[in-house]
């Protein structure tokens, strides 16, 4: 079952879609950088939503700024992660939900570990898929990422760049040829540039699942998921799939719903 609606909050509005029925206990999914929540649905050949809701759960994706119905102020660093936050915390308001699961994945950890920090009542369990760490990026990751998202290269093009950021050898980069928001994506980047990473880094003290890609180009795990580990110990939870890249859940979706699961079932 799925039920949509429009949540306006001053200027801005969320287009919300939540997934399943019933009183199920609530997760909501933090979409990558520049892109929307259709990657966890069939849609974009995941099958991370559906895996979540046969487990009983309600899934509450909430579109970013700029894609679909969902508007608001992109405009490259007057948005900051905070005001993304609140977004967030004012559509829950909205739809009647007080607390819940927050799973982020890429820049969607960031943006779910700034809510959890900001809003630490509101969250039961916290997940990170595919965390970037913090580190400077080399000049092929940094070009990669700019042909993936450049929709004025050719499609042949940006697909190598696509493959090489995001997907694992021999898995299929073109489910994310498509989908890519670049004034999202400028936004949410200057966003992260304007926060101290130390505010959001411990996720206000919340322990959490981290879901490492073994193959992450763009975060691999010796400078993402196990540095993470090893700098903040029994908080995180850290588990590697291989095979997989940043783009993990377009990859491997119903084995990080497996992971997601026991987790929460703990």
């Amino acid at each position: 079952m799925l039920h949509e609606q429009i949540v306006r909050h001053g200027e801005v509005a969320s287009h919300v879609r939540i997934h399943g029925q019933g009183e199920g206990d609530v997760i909501t999914i933090l979409p990558s950088l520049g892109r929307g929540v259709e990657d966890y649905t069939g849609e974009y050949r995941c099958t991370l939503t559906e895996r979540l809701v046969e487990a009983g759960y309600r899934v509450v994706l909430i579109q970013p700024r700029g894609i679909g119905a969902s508007e608001g102020d992109l405009t490259p660093g007057s948005v900051s992660m905070q005001a993304l936050a609140g977004d967030i915390a004012v559509v829950l308001d909205a739809v009647d939900i007080d607390r819940l699961t927050v799973i982020g994945h890429a820049f969607g950890n960031r943006l779910a570990r700034t809510f959890a920090t900001l809003y630490p009542r509101r969250v039961d369990h916290l997940v990170l898929l595919a965390a970037g760490g913090n580190f400077p990026m080399s000049d092929e990751q940094k070009q990669v990422l700019r042909d993936s998202v450049d929709l004025s290269l050719p499609d042949e093009q940006r697909l190598r760049a696509i493959e090489r950021a995001f997907f694992a050898a021999g898995n299929d980069p073109s489910v994310w040829l498509h989908g890519w928001y670049p004034q999202l994506m400028r936004a949410q980047s200057r966003a992260v540039a304007g926060i101290d990473g130390e505010f959001f880094k411990r996720a206000g003290g919340k322990p959490f699942l981290l879901v490492q890609p073994a193959e992450d180009f763009i975060a691999p795990p010796d400078k993402a998921g196990k540095a993470l580990r090893a700098e903040l110990g029994e908080q995180v939870t850290y588990v590697e799939i291989a095979g997989t890249g940043h783009a993990l859940t377009s990859e491997r979706p119903d084995q990080v719903a497996r992971h997601v699961l026991a987790y929460l079932r703990r």
